[in-house]
């Protein structure tokens, strides 16, 4: 079993080599990036067919235009997921539940500064609790 981290950034940032454990709770956790709203939808996709046990989603920001344009297949993507996600944010205006208010909500939204880290330790928390 294996927690997917997808994480949406920026074309023009530098590519990030985040540190990130190698399991989470005894599952492998592996990174899909992104650099698009389409990019996002493709990795949604992706996970939706690879069956993780859990998503941790990153989003950052996106211009109206984008959120206008991908909207419905976004929500469609994140409503066909199989599996609970959490999504991380930089703001609440980042969030993609207040672009897309979608039926499959996250388990938790986490915002701010050290929000992956508190992501990954709830996801942790989760998921041993689920195995107890």
């Amino acid at each position: 079993m294996t927690i997917l981290l997808i994480q949406q950034r920026s074309e023009d940032a530098p590519a990030e080599v985040p540190a990130l454990p190698a399991e989470l709770a005894g599952h492998a956790l592996q990174c899909l990036q992104c650099t698009s709203l389409p990019g996002l939808l493709r990795c949604l996709r992706a996970a939706r067919h690879s069956h993780p046990t859990w998503l941790l989603l990153e989003s950052i920001s996106a211009s109206a235009a984008q959120w206008h344009r991908h909207a419905a297949a976004l929500r469609g993507a994140l409503d066909a997921l199989p599996m609970p996600y959490i999504e991380i944010a930089r703001s609440d205006a980042d969030a993609l539940d207040s672009h897309l208010q979608p039926h499959h909500a996250p388990v938790a939204l986490v915002c701010g500064s050290g929000a992956r880290q508190l992501s990954l330790a709830i996801t942790t928390r989760r998921l041993l609790v689920q195995e107890a």
